[in-house]
C-alpha cells in the first residue's frame, strides 16, 4: 500500500514537473515566427555611380503569422530602418537594419538583419536583439527572404518578406 502511494506521488510529481515545463519548452520554440512581412518601403535613392544605387530608409507593414489568430506576433505593426546597396550592372545587392516589432499589446521584439541576393530578391537572417513584455526574454537566429516587388516612379517600393520558411 505505502509503495503504491508512493508510486502515484511520484507520478503525480512527475506529471506537474512536466505541466510546469511543457509551456517553456513551447515557447521558446516560438521565437521562429513562420509567416510573411508586407511592407511599403519610404526612403532616399543616392545614385552612387551609374547603374549603382544606395536607398536609406524604412521598410514598414504588417506580419502575418501562418498559424493565424492568436499566433506569435500574428498581425503585430513592424518597422525596419535600413538601407539597400543595389548594384543593377552585376546584378547584384545586399541589404541591412533593424526592426521594432510591435503587437496589438503594446509589447515590442527588436531585431537586427542582414541579407545578400540580386537587385529584387535577397536571402538573409535577422538575430533578436531584445524586447518589451512578453518578448523581454525573445532570443534566437531566424531566416528570411525579402522580394522587392515594385520600384514605383516616387522612389517608393513594395514587397514582402518569408520568415522561417
Amino acid at each position: 500500500m505505502a509503495t503504491m502511494r508512493l508510486a502515484r506521488g511520484l507520478a503525480v510529481a512527475l506529471l506537474v514537473t512536466a505541466a510546469v515545463h511543457l509551456p517553456c519548452v513551447a515557447y521558446a520554440q516560438d521565437w521562429k515566427p513562420t509567416g510573411m512581412f508586407g511592407w511599403l518601403g519610404v526612403g532616399t535613392a543616392y545614385q552612387i555611380e551609374k547603374d549603382h544605387t544606395y536607398w536609406v530608409g524604412e521598410f514598414s507593414g504588417t506580419f502575418f503569422n501562418d498559424k493565424g489568430d492568436g499566433a506569435l506576433m500574428h498581425h503585430a505593426a513592424v518597422k525596419c530602418p535600413g538601407f539597400n546597396d543595389l548594384d543593377f550592372t552585376k546584378k547584384k545587392g545586399k541589404a541591412a537594419g533593424y526592426c521594432v516589432i510591435t503587437d496589438h499589446d503594446g509589447d515590442q521584439a527588436y531585431l537586427a538583419w542582414t541579407c545578400e541576393g540580386d537587385t529584387s530578391k535577397c536571402t538573409g537572417s535577422f538575430n533578436w536583439t531584445g524586447g518589451t513584455g512578453k518578448y523581454a526574454k525573445i532570443s534566437g537566429a531566424n531566416t528570411f527572404t525579402g522580394v522587392t516587388e515594385v520600384n514605383h516612379p516616387d522612389g517608393k517600393a513594395s514587397g514582402y518578406a518569408i520568415w522561417n520558411r
